[in-house]
């Protein structure tokens, strides 16, 4: 059970998470800049887009038209699109590009989003304490156990790289990535569904308006001002015994 919860206000962990969001898109951006200029995924992209250009030019189409412009066609000339549509994705070159830019991708990505997140929401409120991001503390709101108990290292990760950065963000990464290559399913829209309405739903109806990364890791967002955060469950027991004490000694002069 939850002791004096003193919730922080919608406002302020709204303010909070743009102010860090600001944080780390610069911080991903710069880690993408960085693995994309190692692994030479700006070179290969030009080299694909080159590659369908020549194709373009040879058989005179534009492969990158939309479903309706496809279905505007007449059966010959769609007949004629998929022949010369085959005949790029079957060539070798065409193949191995595709695919190096697909796992590229995906390494950037995930690798810059894990660096962006690990900084911001693990790093950072390991240094202020109480789950502090840099958001937090400037709008002094703090992050806590839900029974009333200060967050520890283990309790953060779970928060910060279990919740928000593999089911929160990579999951959703990685099917807007499949489907964009043409890869992903109806499944895959589901899956993206699901976790867009549970978000909302546990917002809506926890007591505590908390997303899937404080539901997994037991934690609450508080008002640093009003809340009181013990340093752990016995320093609590203590407390309470206390409040317990002084109130039997007080109702005895009644």
């Amino acid at each position: 059970m939850i002791y004096d919860l003193q919730k922080a206000s919608m406002l302020k962990r709204v303010s909070a998470f743009l102010l860090d969001l600001i944080i780390a898109v610069i911080l991903i951006t710069g880690f993408a800049w960085i693995i994309s200029s190692a692994i030479g995924y700006t070179e290969r992209a030009e080299q694909l887009e080159n590659l369908i250009a020549d194709y373009e030019e040879e058989f005179g189409l534009d492969f990158g038209i939309g479903n309706s412009d496809y279905e505007a066609m007449t059966q010959e000339e769609k007949d004629y699109f998929d022949e010369c549509y085959n005949i790029v994705v079957k060539d070798e070159e065409y193949v191995y590009l595709s695919n190096f830019i697909f796992s590229s991708l995906l390494t950037i990505v995930s690798i810059s989003f894990l660096g962006g997140v690990l900084i911001t929401e693990f790093i950072i409120p390991l240094l202020f304490k109480n789950g502090q991001t840099l958001g937090k503390k400037i709008f002094a709101i703090a992050v806590m156990r839900i029974d009333g108990v200060k967050i520890n290292t283990m309790f953060l990760f779970v928060r910060s790289i279990l919740g928000k950065y593999t089911i929160e963000l990579m999951i959703p990464t990685i099917i807007i990535l499949m489907l964009n290559f043409g890869v992903g399913s109806i499944i895959s829209v589901g899956v993206l569904f699901l976790i867009a309405l549970f978000e909302l739903i546990l917002v809506i109806a926890t007591k505590t308006n908390s997303f899937i990364h404080d539901v997994i890791s037991s934690t609450v967002v508080v008002d640093l001002q009003s809340q009181m955060i013990f340093d752990s469950v016995e320093a609590k027991k203590e407390y309470q015994l206390r409040i317990h004490s002084n109130e039997a000694r007080d109702s005895k002069y009644f």
